[in-house]
């Protein structure tokens, strides 16, 4: 099973065009030794809850993958289960693992698979037109305060403009489509500013770099579902000369 999700991973990344930095995997697995079982006050169902750390560094702040291969419970049938990747920094992770249901479950467990992407950039690439995703660049929530995990993906971008000083560039904002349209082109513009902020603030001229906010208006996918809306909501720059 993690070989076919490596595979589809693999291949999603391929397609899309992005540069692959850092690809680890590895499993977990907890069985009834843990705290014991509490009862859903609702249903009245059997419920194990346990969270795992990961300790595994990256150049970048990751994307975890999971699935459930193993489940031992007295009916599996009756069981339901869920792992959700939570406080992913370049650290590492925490997997939570979720297990519920009317039957008696004695063990979990099942695979993940990170991958961290940084900026690269080759020298036929620098076309006026071309657009690259920044993949590590990260906010507060709601807010245009740049977070220190995207200081490394910005320092690259620095580094290309201050190796190319004849490129001049755009930074575009985007945002998903929860919210109000003004809103959101408010927010887009200004994280775009803030973005190229920090860029002016390493040493790069001011007046290479424009910024544009879109809003919504431009999406990567549809926004029908929470992965959807993460990969709409992101910071881009554009050869506008070289």
């Amino acid at each position: 099973m993690l070989n076919k999700i490596k595979y589809f991973i693999i291949m999603t990344l391929f397609v899309t065009g992005f540069s692959i930095a850092q690809m680890k995997s590895g499993d977990f697995f907890f069985d009834k030794s843990v705290s014991g079982y509490t009862l859903d006050k609702n249903s009245g169902s059997r419920v194990v809850e346990k969270e795992i750390s990961f300790s595994v560094p990256f150049e970048s702040k990751p994307q975890i993958y999971t699935s459930i291969t193993v489940v031992d419970a007295a009916n599996k049938a009756k069981i339901r289960y869920s792992v959700e990747a939570k406080a992913v920094s370049r650290d590492g992770f925490i997997l939570k693992v979720t297990s519920w249901g009317d039957t008696q479950i004695n063990g979990i467990g099942g695979n993940w698979f990170a991958h961290a992407e940084k900026l690269e950039i080759k020298k036929e690439e620098i076309a006026v037109g071309t657009t690259f995703q920044l993949n590590n660049v990260y906010f507060d929530f709601n807010k245009s305060t740049l977070l220190a995990d995207s200081y490394d993906e910005l320092d690259r971008v620095v580094k290309f403009l201050t190796d190319n000083a004849k490129v001049e560039i755009e930074i575009s904002g985007h945002t998903d489509n929860v919210g109000a349209d003004k809103y959101n082109m408010e927010l887009s513009q200004k994280r775009a500013d803030a973005t190229k902020a920090y860029i002016v603030s390493k040493g790069i001229a001011s007046n290479r770099i424009t910024t544009k906010g879109y809003g919504k208006t431009k999406p990567l996918t549809s926004n029908a579902t929470d992965a959807g809306r993460e990969q709409n909501r992101r910071v881009e720059f554009t050869i506008l000369k070289n």
